[in-house]
């Protein structure tokens, strides 16, 4: 795994893979972060799938391998393996991992950040007002909901604009019409 697709993963991508890490389940993992389990499920396999690991423990894995080695620390090398309670579900494997290409933008540039000297450089992800479909609630920081409430404003303040504009402009052309006539 590179570090453009470890690159790919967002705040909550990472939090939930070190709840992995850490041996919790999806209840736990949802409970300790305040989101639904769904929701825990859905950035897991997401996070699978951008990182083409086989399940969720190996993508936990190796983003601790990676955290670790960005750190300056050596890797853990477990002896034997470990219990662990994740059970294989269909939602969390793939049969072959197979190596998902970078999203490309037409002009070439990598979709989702900027590469610079061979890393991806996330750009920072837009945090919409509104509650996605399975989550508990929206993730937002107080500085994004506050910076949201002028966007707001300004933009029905622009539509009620141009819905006036338009009534003013139907009502003289029926006028004018109507004196054709």
């Amino acid at each position: 795994m590179t570090p453009e697709r470890f690159a790919l993963l967002t705040r909550r991508h990472r939090e939930c893979l070190r709840g992995v890490k850490a041996l919790k389940g999806s209840k736990e993992i949802a409970a300790e972060l305040g989101l639904g389990k769904s929701t825990v499920d859905s950035y897991l396999t997401e996070a699978v799938r951008l990182l083409g690991a086989r399940n969720r423990r190996d993508a936990a894995i190796a983003l601790a391998d990676f955290e670790a080695h960005e750190n300056g620390q050596v890797p853990e090398i477990e002896a034997e393996p470990t219990p662990h309670k994740i059970i294989p579900d269909s939602a969390g494997l793939v049969s072959e991992p197979t190596p998902m290409p970078l999203p490309m933008a037409p002009d070439g540039s990598t979709v989702g950040g900027a590469v610079q000297g061979g890393h991806v450089h996330a750009s920072p992800r837009l945090s919409l007002p509104v509650r996605r479909q399975g989550q508990a609630r929206n993730d937002m920081t107080m500085a994004e909901r506050l910076l949201w409430i002028p966007t707001i404003a300004v933009a029905l303040a622009i539509g009620f604009g141009m819905l006036a504009t338009g009534l003013d402009v139907m009502t003289r052309v029926i006028g004018r019409l109507s004196h054709l006539g």
